[in-house]
């Protein structure tokens, strides 16, 4: 018998994790140039020593958006995963660790980068030389797990989506749509490119939020049927 609670609160979780997501692309638009991904520290921390608050504020939206993750893959996963499961669950195992990796992260960034930050500006030249390569607080540096795994996972359920018909075929394809957009930010970490990560954070964010809504709307909708 189908667990319809799990589709219910996944749907709604994957609702409103899509309006987070909304709201982590325009905090980082609204970011200080000097804050965004990719700054080197002789500029990222001392931008960060004088004033973090929008920082701060994507990393308590970045946490709430990985908690809600948590909710989300198992319930679009057990929706999709008749007749291949194989793939519908090693990539939702990889999503629900990037999702967690995200939220622990975040939460650990919030706390620790401005400290960091101060610690280097109040330095000496030998101080900031010994933090310049350790700075980050961040366990996923090139964004593997929080953004590439959950790329993937989107990709993959979206293409099994497409040949079940659980999904429409336009949010199908949007969502293999997202997961590309995922997969630019550990190459834009990867090769200094700050233009893929505004592709990422822009275009990429949009149809992102879309396919969440989208797709939790669908998975509680399954969840009242049966």
């Amino acid at each position: 018998m189908k667990d319809n609670s799990l589709f219910r609160l996944g749907g709604t979780c994957a609702v409103l994790l899509g309006i987070t997501g909304a709201l982590v692309d325009l905090t980082y638009v609204l970011l200080p140039a000097d804050q965004r991904l990719g700054v080197p520290a002789a500029r990222i921390l001392p931008s960060i020593a004088e004033g973090a608050r929008m920082l701060n504020l994507q990393f308590l939206e970045l946490t709430l958006l990985g908690i809600l993750g948590l909710a989300v893959v198992p319930a679009i996963s057990e929706m999709l995963r008749s007749g291949h499961e194989g793939w519908v669950r090693w990539t939702s195992n990889l999503a629900f660790v990037g999702f967690a990796v995200t939220a622990v992260t975040s939460s650990f960034s919030f706390g620790r980068l401005p400290a960091v930050a101060a610690a280097y500006v109040a330095g000496d030249p030998s101080t900031q030389a010994a933090l310049t390569p350790i700075w980050r607080t961040s366990f996923d540096l090139h964004g593997l797990w929080g953004y590439a795994m959950v790329g993937l996972w989107v990709f993959v359920m979206s293409l099994v989506a497409l040949r079940g018909g659980q999904f429409p075929k336009a949010l199908a394809y949007l969502g293999i749509i997202v997961g590309l957009a995922y997969a630019l930010i550990p190459v834009a970490f990867q090769f200094k490119i700050p233009v893929l990560f505004m592709v990422a954070a822009v275009p990429g964010g949009i149809a992102n939020t879309i396919w969440f809504i989208w797709a939790g709307l669908v998975t509680r909708r399954y969840g009242r049927t049966g």
